[in-house]
């Protein structure tokens, strides 16, 4: 008798105990869940789990299949799995946040506390504690967009401190509006807005048509992955001529890594284009006479030949002027200078604009003609002849001056810059031995 009380107390303790866990779980602010830590297998649910996904115990282990692996979001999977192996390596519990998946579709973001227990036959089980931080998450992004917002307009406001003069720019891409900035005669800045900007291709209205694909592949690039760049293109605002510009622009991101923004500043720098271009042309032209130099001319000729089509027909000139030693001997090295310019005048009047001319040193002249035919170039060779044959006179003493031309065509003579060169200047070392003042078509063989 005394035996069956101690054990119907013990009973009573126990669903005492067991009654008290109950209401303690079910009163905890959020949810509980215990799964196996091998399979996954959801084991228990309590009451406030169930209140927050607004269901029973039975839907909610069908919405999930009974599985923990289903409860969290499919795009947070990956990372959670991964989280998990790595706290468990060093601690017997795990924090994590993800996102599930409720009964009507609706996002439930949870913080997630778990200790992992091995229960006494050697399963090992997660016992969790789940609190439903949605709203929270919802404040944490809108606090977040509002950083990113005020990012964003301290960078543009940047861009326009570092050069107030320059035309600024401020792209929305959603509405797909642009709003563009410039400074009036009296420096008065203005903004005007221009919309339907990239779809409707109103920002490239005023681009240099030479320059519209390359602007058009840097901004669609700018629109897909943030970053800063520059970019240098020429542009004609409000009728004017066209002027260099050099943009430099940012793009910046917003929710789920895409592009929202692109703010740029675009500075006139044609002055500076300007001085590069004389400067090119002083490195690329023979001083005396304005034509390409050696170098340069070696270079255009090298780039044209790799670009031509094998049923291209162009033809290169090695020009040679004939007696020229003697009127530097005879007449002196200044009347040289002036026959120099003289042949180098007369050359450049029997090509056509678009042909290659260079000085190739001394006396020595080069010309590649595109696009032309066997005649076209054997008339030219005739007129550039009776061009250069005649006297030079100086101090009562002349000298009879000519040239010798040498001729190969591109691609039946070569097919690149040095094997035509070759080809050319063996011709013109024939017409030289045929007693000069003539031409020679190179002839293989």
């Amino acid at each position: 008798m005394k035996e069956e009380n101690v054990t119907d107390k013990l009973r009573r303790e126990l669903k005492d105990t067991r009654d008290k866990l109950n209401i303690l779980l079910n009163s905890m602010p959020g949810g509980v869940m215990t799964y196996d830590a091998d399979t996954g297998k959801i084991l228990s649910v309590n009451e406030g789990l169930l209140n927050i996904f607004g269901c029973g115990e039975q839907e909610l282990r069908e919405h999930f299949m009974d599985s923990f692996n289903l409860f969290v979001m499919k795009e947070d999977r990956r990372r959670i799995k991964e989280l998990i192996e790595t706290q468990i390596q060093f601690f017997d519990h795990v924090e994590l946040a993800y996102r599930a998946i409720g009964l009507s579709d609706e996002i439930i973001w949870f913080n997630h506390k778990a200790t992992l227990r091995t229960q006494e036959d050697g399963s090992k089980v997660f016992f969790c504690i789940l609190s439903d931080m949605t709203e929270q998450k919802a404040i944490q992004n809108q606090l977040q967009s509002m950083n990113e917002q005020l990012y964003i307009e301290t960078e543009r406001f940047k861009l326009i401190e570092e050069a107030i003069d320059n035309v600024e720019y401020d792209y929305d891409v959603d509405s797909d509006n642009l709003s563009v900035s410039s400074k009036d005669n009296a420096g008065v800045r203005h903004w005007k807005n221009v919309e339907r900007a990239f779809r409707a291709g109103q920002a490239f209205r005023y681009v240099h048509p030479d320059d519209l694909d390359m602007v058009k592949s840097v901004l669609g690039s700018a629109m897909k992955t943030a970053g800063k760049g520059v970019v240098e293109y020429r542009m004609a605002l409000q009728g004017e001529a066209y002027l260099w510009y050099r943009l430099n622009y940012a793009s910046f991101e917003g929710k789920n890594d895409r592009i929202i923004r692109v703010v740029g500043s675009a500075k006139d720098i044609t002055v500076e284009k300007l001085e590069q271009e004389r400067l090119r042309t002083e490195a690329e032209r023979d001083g005396m006479t304005g034509l390409l130099n050696k170098t340069a001319m070696q270079l255009y000729c090298a780039a044209h030949l790799s670009k031509s089509e094998f049923s291209d027909c162009h033809a290169l000139f090695m020009i040679d002027t004939d007696n020229f030693k003697s009127v530097n001997d005879t007449l002196g090295h200044g009347v040289g200078d002036d026959t120099i310019r003289f042949v180098a005048d007369n050359i450049r009047n029997v090509f056509r604009d678009t042909d290659l001319v260079g000085r190739m040193g001394g006396d020595e002249f080069m010309v590649l003609m595109s696009h032309t035919t066997l005649d076209i170039a054997r008339d030219r060779a005739k007129r550039l002849n009776d061009k250069i044959r005649s006297d030079v006179e100086s101090g009562g003493e002349s000298v009879h001056i000519s040239c010798s031309i040498g001729i190969a065509f591109f691609a039946k003579d070569g097919e690149d810059y040095d094997t035509l060169f070759r080809a050319a200047d063996a011709a013109l070392y024939e017409a030289k031995e045929s007693g000069k003042d003539t031409y020679r078509i190179y002839a293989q063989g």
